[in-house]
C-alpha cells in the first residue's frame, strides 16, 4: 500500500513537473511571435509536438489579452463577430444556417476563442450541436406530429451529428490558414498605426 500510494504521488508530480516545463516553453515560444502568421505556426508546431491543447490554448489567450489588453472582452466580441461574418460570408449561408454560425461562435465562451482558430473541430461540433437544436425547435413545428418525432429523432441521433460534424469539419479546416493571413494583415494595420 506505501509503495503504490508513493508511485502516485511520484507520478502526479512528475506529471506537474512536465505541465510547468510545457508551460515555460509555450509562454517562451509565443514571445517571439511577430506576428498572428506566426502564432499560428507556432500553435501547429506545438500540437505536432503533443504538448497539452489546454496549455497552449491559456497561452494563446494570454497572449491575444495581452496585445489588447485595454479591450479585454469588447476585443473577443469583435473577434467572434469578424469571424461569424467571414465564415457566413466565405460559406455563402443564409437565413438558418447564418444564424447557426452566429450563434455557435456568439455563444462561445471568451476562454475557448482561440479554439475557434486552433481547432476546426471544436467549431464544427459547435455548429453541429446548434444545427441540430434549432432545426428541432424551428423547422419542425410545421410537420404533422408523427413526422415531427421521427425527424427530431433522426436529426438529434449520435450517428447524424457526427456525421453533420465532419461535413462541417471538411469545409472549415481548409478556411483556416486564409483566416489566419487576414488576421496577420490586421495585426501589421494595428502595429503600423501605433508606431506611427
Amino acid at each position: 500500500m506505501n509503495s503504490t500510494l508513493k508511485n502516485y504521488i511520484k507520478e502526479i508530480e512528475q506529471k506537474r513537473e512536465k505541465m510547468v516545463i510545457e508551460n515555460s516553453i509555450i509562454k517562451k515560444r509565443f514571445t517571439m511571435v511577430e506576428s498572428f502568421d506566426g502564432l499560428f505556426s507556432e500553435i501547429k508546431y506545438l500540437n505536432k509536438q503533443s504538448f497539452d491543447s489546454n496549455n497552449i490554448n491559456e497561452n494563446l489567450l494570454q497572449v491575444l489579452n495581452t496585445m489588447f489588453q485595454d479591450d479585454g472582452k469588447s476585443f473577443m466580441d469583435t473577434v467572434k463577430s469578424k469571424l461569424s461574418d467571414y465564415l457566413v460570408t466565405k460559406l455563402g449561408y443564409e437565413g438558418f444556417e447564418k444564424e447557426v454560425i452566429m450563434k455557435a461562435i456568439g455563444d462561445t465562451e471568451y476562454d475557448d476563442v482561440p479554439k475557434l482558430f486552433t481547432d476546426c473541430r471544436f467549431l464544427a461540433s459547435k455548429l453541429a450541436e446548434v444545427y441540430t437544436e434549432d432545426f428541432s425547435g424551428t423547422y419542425l413545428n410545421d410537420l404533422p406530429e408523427f413526422m415531427k418525432n421521427k425527424m427530431a429523432d433522426f436529426v438529434k441521433d449520435n450517428t447524424t451529428k457526427k456525421q453533420l460534424e465532419d461535413s462541417f469539419v471538411d469545409r472549415l479546416c481548409p478556411m483556416m490558414g486564409d483566416i489566419n493571413s487576414k488576421m496577420e494583415l490586421k495585426l501589421k494595420d494595428i502595429r503600423d498605426n501605433i508606431l506611427s
